[in-house]
């Protein structure tokens, strides 16, 4: 009766992840209360939580963004928000050190159709060194792009963003 019991329990909670997957997929914005799952309180089976840190980890990269067009990252602390910087420092990988660095002089968040765009660049040396964050919110992607006096290394989690000529001009 006990495996009974304990099997279902698996089965719910392992039902329970994977929605909780499939409707941060289909919505903008889920709380992460949505994602938590009770259990009894006699109860051996532990969460599994790889799954659902996952989820709140795109969502919470999704939010630092989205949720701030129009402010700076530096009044946000962006860098500061562990989502955000995980991703980037997997993405950048060696140059993250040296992008933040340099990012002194920001710009706003600003966005176009869902594209949103950080800007940030060496101070007194705007040109010479200028870091260019674009995050892609319907299909969650990042993308950064480096300019070194002209040399430009793009970075992308799943491609390229395409940017339009708005935003570029924003």
């Amino acid at each position: 009766m006990k495996k009974v019991i304990t099997s279902a329990v698996v089965l719910m909670m392992l039902g329970t992840v994977v929605s909780c997957k499939k409707d941060a997929n289909t919505q903008s914005s889920v709380s992460t209360d949505t994602l938590a799952t009770v259990l009894p309180k006699d109860s051996t089976v532990a969460p599994k939580t790889d799954s659902v840190k996952a989820v709140a980890s795109t969502v919470a990269t999704l939010e630092i963004i989205t949720k701030n067009d129009e402010k700076y990252p530096h009044d946000i602390k962006l860098f500061e928000d562990k989502s955000f910087a995980e991703r980037v420092k997997k993405l950048v990988g060696k140059e993250y050190d040296v992008m933040l660095k340099n990012f002194n002089v920001e710009g706003p968040i600003v966005s176009d159709n869902g594209i949103y765009k950080l800007h940030g660049c060496k101070q007194h040396d705007c040109p010479g060194y200028a870091t260019y964050i674009y995050y892609d919110s319907k299909n969650d992607n990042l993308n950064v792009s480096i300019d070194k006096d002209g040399k430009i290394t793009d970075f992308a989690e799943k491609g390229k963003i395409t940017v339009s000529e708005a935003l570029k001009t924003k």
